[in-house]
Protein backbone atom coordinates (compact mmCIF):
# COMPACT_ATOMS: atom_id res chain seq x y z
CA UNK A 1 0.00 0.00 0.00
CA UNK A 2 1.54 3.24 -1.16
CA UNK A 3 0.21 6.55 0.10
CA UNK A 4 -0.27 9.62 -2.04
CA UNK A 5 1.88 11.64 0.35
CA UNK A 6 4.78 9.22 0.17
CA UNK A 7 4.70 9.27 -3.62
CA UNK A 8 4.68 13.07 -3.73
CA UNK A 9 7.43 13.45 -1.14
CA UNK A 10 9.78 10.61 -2.09
CA UNK A 11 8.56 9.02 -5.31
CA UNK A 12 7.37 5.49 -5.95
CA UNK A 13 9.04 3.07 -3.54
CA UNK A 14 8.97 0.03 -5.85
CA UNK A 15 10.29 -0.25 -9.40
CA UNK A 16 8.28 -3.29 -10.49
CA UNK A 17 5.02 -4.91 -9.45
CA UNK A 18 2.84 -7.64 -10.91
CA UNK A 19 -0.38 -5.87 -9.90
CA UNK A 20 -1.23 -2.34 -8.75
CA UNK A 21 -4.57 -0.98 -7.53
CA UNK A 22 -6.16 2.45 -7.26
CA UNK A 23 -9.35 2.06 -5.25
CA UNK A 24 -10.94 5.52 -5.31
CA UNK A 25 -10.38 9.27 -5.33
CA UNK A 26 -11.64 11.75 -2.75
CA UNK A 27 -10.72 15.28 -1.72
CA UNK A 28 -8.05 15.31 0.98
CA UNK A 29 -4.70 17.01 1.59
CA UNK A 30 -5.60 19.67 -0.95
CA UNK A 31 -3.04 22.46 -1.25
CA UNK A 32 -0.07 20.19 -0.54
CA UNK A 33 2.66 19.44 -3.11
CA UNK A 34 0.78 21.08 -5.95
CA UNK A 35 -2.39 19.04 -5.40
CA UNK A 36 -5.40 21.35 -5.64
CA UNK A 37 -8.24 19.08 -6.76
CA UNK A 38 -9.39 15.51 -7.16
CA UNK A 39 -7.88 15.17 -10.63
CA UNK A 40 -4.48 16.05 -9.17
CA UNK A 41 -4.96 13.34 -6.54
CA UNK A 42 -5.84 10.84 -9.27
CA UNK A 43 -2.69 11.72 -11.18
CA UNK A 44 -0.59 11.25 -8.05
CA UNK A 45 -2.14 7.89 -7.21
CA UNK A 46 -1.82 6.63 -10.79
CA UNK A 47 1.96 6.90 -10.50
CA UNK A 48 1.71 3.27 -9.31
CA UNK A 49 0.88 2.34 -12.90
CA UNK A 50 4.54 2.93 -13.78
CA UNK A 51 5.42 -0.20 -11.80
CA UNK A 52 3.16 -2.45 -13.86
CA UNK A 53 3.56 -0.72 -17.23
CA UNK A 54 7.19 -1.66 -17.69
CA UNK A 55 8.57 -0.59 -14.33
CA UNK A 56 9.15 2.79 -12.76
CA UNK A 57 12.07 4.75 -14.24
CA UNK A 58 15.24 4.34 -12.18
CA UNK A 59 18.40 6.39 -12.21
CA UNK A 60 21.47 4.13 -12.18
CA UNK A 61 23.54 4.54 -9.04
CA UNK A 62 26.74 5.21 -11.02
CA UNK A 63 25.33 7.00 -14.04
CA UNK A 64 22.69 9.47 -15.04
CA UNK A 65 20.98 7.09 -17.44
CA UNK A 66 17.35 6.15 -16.85
CA UNK A 67 16.64 2.43 -16.96
CA UNK A 68 13.39 0.96 -18.26
CA UNK A 69 12.18 -2.62 -18.27
CA UNK A 70 12.21 -4.33 -21.68
CA UNK A 71 8.98 -4.21 -23.67
CA UNK A 72 8.36 -7.94 -23.30
CA UNK A 73 8.29 -7.56 -19.48
CA UNK A 74 5.43 -5.05 -19.57
CA UNK A 75 2.68 -7.42 -18.54
CA UNK A 76 1.57 -6.16 -15.14
CA UNK A 77 -2.09 -5.55 -14.25
CA UNK A 78 -3.60 -2.23 -13.18
CA UNK A 79 -6.83 -2.66 -11.18
CA UNK A 80 -9.18 0.34 -11.20
CA UNK A 81 -12.57 1.25 -9.75
CA UNK A 82 -14.88 1.78 -12.72
CA UNK A 83 -17.46 3.45 -10.43
CA UNK A 84 -15.04 6.34 -9.81
CA UNK A 85 -15.55 8.66 -12.79
CA UNK A 86 -12.67 10.98 -11.89
CA UNK A 87 -10.22 8.10 -11.64
CA UNK A 88 -11.37 6.55 -14.90
CA UNK A 89 -11.27 9.86 -16.77
CA UNK A 90 -7.73 10.65 -15.62
CA UNK A 91 -6.54 7.08 -16.26
CA UNK A 92 -7.63 7.28 -19.90
CA UNK A 93 -5.47 10.41 -20.30
CA UNK A 94 -2.42 9.04 -18.48
CA UNK A 95 0.10 7.25 -20.75
CA UNK A 96 1.55 4.89 -18.14
CA UNK A 97 -1.98 3.93 -17.03
CA UNK A 98 -3.13 3.19 -20.58
CA UNK A 99 0.05 1.15 -21.18
CA UNK A 100 -0.80 -1.29 -18.38
CA UNK A 101 -3.07 -4.29 -18.77
CA UNK A 102 -6.40 -3.15 -17.32
CA UNK A 103 -8.72 -4.90 -14.84
CA UNK A 104 -11.89 -3.22 -13.55
CA UNK A 105 -14.34 -3.60 -10.69
CA UNK A 106 -17.72 -1.99 -10.04
CA UNK A 107 -20.80 -2.64 -7.97
CA UNK A 108 -22.74 -3.60 -11.10
CA UNK A 109 -21.39 -6.49 -13.19
CA UNK A 110 -23.21 -4.86 -16.11
CA UNK A 111 -21.34 -1.54 -15.82
CA UNK A 112 -20.58 -0.47 -19.42
CA UNK A 113 -16.83 -0.24 -18.79
CA UNK A 114 -16.78 -3.80 -17.40
CA UNK A 115 -18.84 -5.12 -20.30
CA UNK A 116 -16.48 -3.49 -22.81
CA UNK A 117 -13.38 -4.82 -21.08
CA UNK A 118 -14.73 -8.37 -20.92
CA UNK A 119 -15.44 -8.18 -24.65
CA UNK A 120 -11.71 -7.54 -25.10
CA UNK A 121 -10.77 -10.50 -22.88
CA UNK A 122 -10.03 -8.42 -19.79
CA UNK A 123 -10.69 -9.29 -16.14
CA UNK A 124 -13.54 -7.77 -14.12
CA UNK A 125 -15.31 -8.19 -10.80
CA UNK A 126 -18.84 -7.05 -9.93
CA UNK A 127 -22.16 -8.03 -8.41
CA UNK A 128 -24.71 -10.25 -10.13
CA UNK A 129 -27.94 -10.59 -8.13
CA UNK A 130 -26.11 -10.02 -4.86
CA UNK A 131 -23.23 -12.40 -5.64
CA UNK A 132 -19.62 -11.35 -6.17
CA UNK A 133 -18.54 -12.59 -9.59
CA UNK A 134 -15.00 -12.66 -10.92
CA UNK A 135 -14.46 -12.88 -14.67
CA UNK A 136 -10.90 -13.89 -15.44
CA UNK A 137 -9.25 -15.62 -18.38
CA UNK A 138 -12.58 -16.22 -20.06
CA UNK A 139 -14.29 -17.90 -17.09
CA UNK A 140 -16.81 -16.55 -14.54
CA UNK A 141 -16.44 -17.52 -10.88
CA UNK A 142 -19.01 -17.02 -8.11
CA UNK A 143 -17.08 -15.87 -5.02
CA UNK A 144 -20.10 -15.69 -2.70
CA UNK A 145 -22.46 -13.11 -1.23
CA UNK A 146 -20.77 -10.05 0.35
CA UNK A 147 -23.04 -10.21 3.39
CA UNK A 148 -21.35 -13.52 4.20
CA UNK A 149 -17.88 -11.92 4.19
CA UNK A 150 -16.90 -11.09 7.80
CA UNK A 151 -15.13 -7.87 6.90
CA UNK A 152 -18.30 -6.38 5.40
CA UNK A 153 -20.11 -6.79 8.75
CA UNK A 154 -22.96 -8.68 7.06
CA UNK A 155 -23.00 -6.22 4.18
CA UNK A 156 -23.14 -3.08 6.35
CA UNK A 157 -19.68 -1.96 5.18
CA UNK A 158 -20.54 -1.57 1.52
CA UNK A 159 -17.15 -0.06 0.76
CA UNK A 160 -15.54 -3.34 1.81
CA UNK A 161 -17.57 -5.08 -0.87
CA UNK A 162 -15.72 -2.86 -3.34
CA UNK A 163 -12.44 -3.67 -1.57
CA UNK A 164 -13.25 -7.38 -1.90
CA UNK A 165 -13.63 -6.92 -5.65
CA UNK A 166 -10.28 -5.18 -5.92
CA UNK A 167 -8.62 -7.86 -3.78
CA UNK A 168 -10.15 -10.65 -5.87
CA UNK A 169 -8.73 -9.14 -9.06
CA UNK A 170 -5.32 -8.72 -7.45
CA UNK A 171 -5.32 -12.34 -6.31
CA UNK A 172 -6.40 -13.54 -9.74
CA UNK A 173 -3.70 -11.41 -11.35
CA UNK A 174 -1.13 -13.07 -9.09
CA UNK A 175 -2.32 -16.50 -10.17
CA UNK A 176 -4.28 -17.59 -7.09
CA UNK A 177 -7.12 -20.03 -7.86
CA UNK A 178 -10.71 -18.74 -7.52
CA UNK A 179 -11.46 -21.34 -4.82
CA UNK A 180 -8.70 -19.90 -2.62
CA UNK A 181 -9.99 -16.37 -3.21
CA UNK A 182 -13.54 -17.37 -2.24
CA UNK A 183 -12.39 -19.23 0.86
CA UNK A 184 -10.35 -16.24 2.03
CA UNK A 185 -13.27 -13.85 1.59
CA UNK A 186 -15.41 -16.17 3.71
CA UNK A 187 -13.02 -15.96 6.68
CA UNK A 188 -11.09 -12.68 6.44
CA UNK A 189 -12.19 -10.24 9.14
CA UNK A 190 -13.33 -12.81 11.68
CA UNK A 191 -10.54 -11.65 14.00
CA UNK A 192 -9.86 -7.97 14.85
CA UNK A 193 -6.21 -8.44 13.96
CA UNK A 194 -6.91 -9.57 10.41
CA UNK A 195 -6.73 -5.98 9.16
CA UNK A 196 -5.29 -3.84 11.99
CA UNK A 197 -6.70 -0.34 12.17
CA UNK A 198 -9.31 -0.91 9.46
CA UNK A 199 -12.84 -1.68 10.62
CA UNK A 200 -11.73 -3.71 13.61
CA UNK A 201 -14.86 -4.92 15.40
CA UNK A 202 -14.84 -5.49 19.16
CA UNK A 203 -17.43 -6.11 21.89
CA UNK A 204 -17.32 -3.95 25.01
CA UNK A 205 -19.90 -4.02 27.81
CA UNK A 206 -22.58 -5.11 25.36
CA UNK A 207 -21.66 -2.37 22.88
CA UNK A 208 -20.06 -2.76 19.46
CA UNK A 209 -16.77 -0.91 19.03
CA UNK A 210 -15.41 -0.11 15.58
CA UNK A 211 -11.77 0.97 15.28
CA UNK A 212 -10.76 2.57 12.01
CA UNK A 213 -8.19 5.02 10.69
CA UNK A 214 -10.85 7.10 8.89
CA UNK A 215 -9.23 10.53 8.68
CA UNK A 216 -10.94 12.39 5.84
CA UNK A 217 -14.59 13.31 5.16
CA UNK A 218 -15.23 10.51 2.68
CA UNK A 219 -13.65 7.84 4.88
CA UNK A 220 -15.54 9.06 7.94
CA UNK A 221 -18.83 9.10 6.00
CA UNK A 222 -18.30 5.50 4.90
CA UNK A 223 -17.45 4.44 8.45
CA UNK A 224 -20.45 6.19 10.02
CA UNK A 225 -22.76 4.80 7.33
CA UNK A 226 -21.58 1.36 8.40
CA UNK A 227 -22.11 2.21 12.07
CA UNK A 228 -25.66 3.42 11.45
CA UNK A 229 -26.41 0.28 9.41
CA UNK A 230 -25.75 -1.71 12.61
CA UNK A 231 -28.81 0.06 14.13
CA UNK A 232 -27.24 1.29 17.36
CA UNK A 233 -29.24 2.29 20.40
CA UNK A 234 -26.83 5.24 20.67
CA UNK A 235 -23.87 6.28 18.50
CA UNK A 236 -20.62 7.49 19.99
CA UNK A 237 -17.69 8.98 18.06
CA UNK A 238 -14.04 9.74 18.73
CA UNK A 239 -13.06 12.63 16.46
CA UNK A 240 -9.86 14.50 15.72
CA UNK A 241 -7.73 15.70 12.85
CA UNK A 242 -4.14 16.51 11.97
CA UNK A 243 -3.34 20.20 11.73
CA UNK A 244 -2.09 20.25 8.15
CA UNK A 245 -5.58 20.77 6.68
CA UNK A 246 -7.04 24.22 6.25
CA UNK A 247 -9.82 25.45 8.55
CA UNK A 248 -12.63 24.57 6.16
CA UNK A 249 -11.32 21.04 5.57
CA UNK A 250 -11.21 20.46 9.32
CA UNK A 251 -14.71 21.87 9.72
CA UNK A 252 -15.95 19.65 6.87
CA UNK A 253 -14.88 16.56 8.81
CA UNK A 254 -17.09 17.75 11.69
CA UNK A 255 -19.96 18.56 9.33
CA UNK A 256 -19.84 15.01 7.99
CA UNK A 257 -19.91 13.66 11.54
CA UNK A 258 -22.89 15.85 12.43
CA UNK A 259 -24.93 14.47 9.51
CA UNK A 260 -24.99 11.11 11.27
CA UNK A 261 -26.35 12.65 14.49
CA UNK A 262 -23.99 11.03 17.01
CA UNK A 263 -25.29 10.99 20.55
CA UNK A 264 -21.89 11.62 22.06
CA UNK A 265 -18.65 12.96 20.55
CA UNK A 266 -15.29 13.08 22.29
CA UNK A 267 -12.79 15.36 20.60
CA UNK A 268 -9.14 14.43 20.89
CA UNK A 269 -6.01 16.53 20.86
CA UNK A 270 -3.19 15.16 18.68
CA UNK A 271 0.01 16.92 19.86
CA UNK A 272 2.21 14.85 17.53
CA UNK A 273 0.11 16.03 14.56
CA UNK A 274 -0.31 19.73 15.28
CA UNK A 275 1.79 20.51 12.18
CA UNK A 276 1.91 24.25 12.75
CA UNK A 277 -1.24 24.52 14.87
CA UNK A 278 -1.34 25.27 18.58
CA UNK A 279 -2.95 23.35 21.46
CA UNK A 280 -6.73 23.43 21.31
CA UNK A 281 -6.92 24.93 17.82
CA UNK A 282 -8.06 21.85 15.89
CA UNK A 283 -10.53 20.60 18.53
CA UNK A 284 -11.90 24.13 18.69
CA UNK A 285 -12.58 24.17 14.95
CA UNK A 286 -14.25 20.77 15.17
CA UNK A 287 -16.41 21.79 18.15
CA UNK A 288 -17.64 24.99 16.50
CA UNK A 289 -18.62 23.11 13.34
CA UNK A 290 -20.41 20.37 15.29
CA UNK A 291 -22.41 22.89 17.30
CA UNK A 292 -23.21 24.92 14.19
CA UNK A 293 -24.64 21.77 12.62
CA UNK A 294 -26.99 21.06 15.48
CA UNK A 295 -25.16 19.02 18.10
CA UNK A 296 -25.70 20.14 21.69
CA UNK A 297 -22.84 21.50 23.75
CA UNK A 298 -23.37 18.79 26.37
CA UNK A 299 -22.95 16.02 23.79
CA UNK A 300 -19.46 17.19 22.79
CA UNK A 301 -16.55 16.70 25.15
CA UNK A 302 -12.80 17.09 24.75
CA UNK A 303 -9.67 15.38 26.05
CA UNK A 304 -6.03 16.42 25.88
CA UNK A 305 -4.81 13.27 24.14
CA UNK A 306 -6.13 10.42 22.03
CA UNK A 307 -5.84 7.68 24.65
CA UNK A 308 -7.74 9.65 27.28
CA UNK A 309 -10.42 10.50 24.73
CA UNK A 310 -10.84 6.84 23.72
CA UNK A 311 -11.11 5.76 27.36
CA UNK A 312 -13.73 8.40 28.06
CA UNK A 313 -15.88 7.27 25.14
CA UNK A 314 -15.58 3.60 26.10
CA UNK A 315 -16.62 4.47 29.66
CA UNK A 316 -19.76 6.11 28.21
CA UNK A 317 -20.72 3.02 26.17
CA UNK A 318 -23.64 0.81 27.20
CA UNK A 319 -25.29 -2.32 25.80
CA UNK A 320 -26.69 -1.78 22.32
CA UNK A 321 -24.49 1.22 21.53
CA UNK A 322 -22.05 1.48 18.64
CA UNK A 323 -18.83 3.30 19.46
CA UNK A 324 -16.72 4.51 16.54
CA UNK A 325 -13.08 5.08 17.41
CA UNK A 326 -11.36 6.91 14.57
CA UNK A 327 -7.85 6.30 15.89
CA UNK A 328 -4.87 8.02 14.24
CA UNK A 329 -1.86 6.61 16.10
CA UNK A 330 -0.67 3.01 16.17
CA UNK A 331 0.31 3.23 19.83
CA UNK A 332 -3.20 4.23 20.93
CA UNK A 333 -4.76 1.62 18.68
CA UNK A 334 -2.63 -0.96 20.46
CA UNK A 335 -3.69 0.35 23.86
CA UNK A 336 -7.36 0.27 22.92
CA UNK A 337 -7.08 -3.24 21.47
CA UNK A 338 -5.35 -4.45 24.62
CA UNK A 339 -8.09 -2.93 26.77
CA UNK A 340 -10.87 -4.41 24.69
CA UNK A 341 -9.13 -7.76 24.40
CA UNK A 342 -9.02 -8.11 28.17
CA UNK A 343 -12.78 -7.67 28.36
CA UNK A 344 -13.54 -9.88 25.36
Amino acid sequence: ETARGGILRRGLAVARADVAVVTNISADHLGEYGVHGERDIAQAKLVVAHAVAGGAPQVHAQADSVLQAPAEARSGMLVLNADDSTLMDVAVQTPHATAARRALFAMDHGHPALVALRAQGGSTCGLIQGRLCLCHQGATHDLGAPEDFPFTLHGAARYNTANAMAAALVAAGLGLPPTAIAQTLQRFGQQPGDNPGRLERWAHRGATVLIDYAHNPDGLAQLLTTARALKPRRLGLLLGQAGNRDDDAIAELARVAARFAPDHVVLKELPSMWRGRVAGEVPGLLRRALLADGLSDSSVQQESDEWQAAQRLLAWAQAGDVVVLAVHTAAVRGQVAALLGVGA
